[in-house]
């Protein structure tokens, strides 16, 4: 499977470069596409560019400081994402690998196996089962986690930034409201924030923390239980064959 893994990661570069060889390097159309490259690029960096600025004017008007505000605002970006999930895809698939080479001896071949490799079979099964899913899930899962980590700090941050008492007390009551809402309907979104008092005197970077909190949290009742379940699964399936296979008279 870990050389799967390497020979897919090699295909993806391969077709990567060969399509930028022969689009920006020798097609016909190469000088328009070069052209469209680079607006594009330069498009991309003045969005970025103008974002930066207005977030940062927003959250100084806030009195947070803006360093620690950025930090956990970038706790899930893309590319924060990205690197997460080839991080932990690329150090469980090592792990998976060292193990199953560990444990059924590949430096001194299969062939030691007198009966036959049935159960090295049983056990390669069982690892790598739906392999892809469980990591993404996961991956998905330890995201909507860090989510509402980072909207709780953020939402702190604003709670102690705020002029006033009463000010701080709306936004409270505010949280509140939305906790309540959540814990008995187990959902949120917009037209329900709404509803809460205050709405319109809560700053929107703070609702919209409130947003991600629990849309986060709905995510990882809904799918940390399947994970839990699947595991469980696999684990039961590869000691309960591997017992009954040895049992088996052939």
């Amino acid at each position: 499977m870990f050389e799967m893994f390497i020979t897919m990661l090699a295909a993806v570069f391969a077709t990567l470069y060969g399509l930028s060889q022969s689009v920006l390097m020798n097609g016909p159309h190469k000088n328009f596409y070069r052209i469209a490259l680079i607006v594009l690029v330069l498009l991309v960096v003045i969005l970025y560019k103008l974002r930066h600025i207005i977030r940062r004017h927003h959250i100084q008007k806030l009195h947070v400081d803006v360093e620690e505000y950025v930090y956990y605002e970038k706790y899930t970006s893309l590319l924060y994402r990205i690197g997460y999930f080839i991080s932990y895809l690329v150090q469980n698939v090592w792990f998976d690998y060292v193990y199953m080479r560990r444990n059924f001896n590949f430096c001194k071949g299969l062939d030691i196996y007198d009966g036959g490799v049935s159960e090295y079979y049983i056990k390669f099964r069982s690892t790598w089962y739906q392999y892809l899913k469980l990591t993404r899930l996961r991956h998905k899962v330890s995201l909507k986690e860090l989510q509402a980590y980072a909207a709780d700090i953020k939402n702190n941050m604003i709670l102690n930034g705020l002029a006033s008492e009463e000010e701080k007390q709306k936004y409270l009551q505010f949280a509140a409201e939305a906790a309540s809402y959540f814990e008995e309907h187990q959902i949120m979104n917009d037209p329900v924030l709404r509803s809460f008092s205050y709405y319109e005197d809560v700053d929107f970077y703070f609702r919209n923390n409130v947003l991600k909190n629990y849309l986060a949290i709905a995510y990882v009742r809904k799918y940390q239980p399947q994970i839990i379940d699947f595991v469980n699964r696999m684990n039961n399936r590869s000691q309960t064959d591997i017992t009954d296979f040895k049992k088996k008279t052939f």
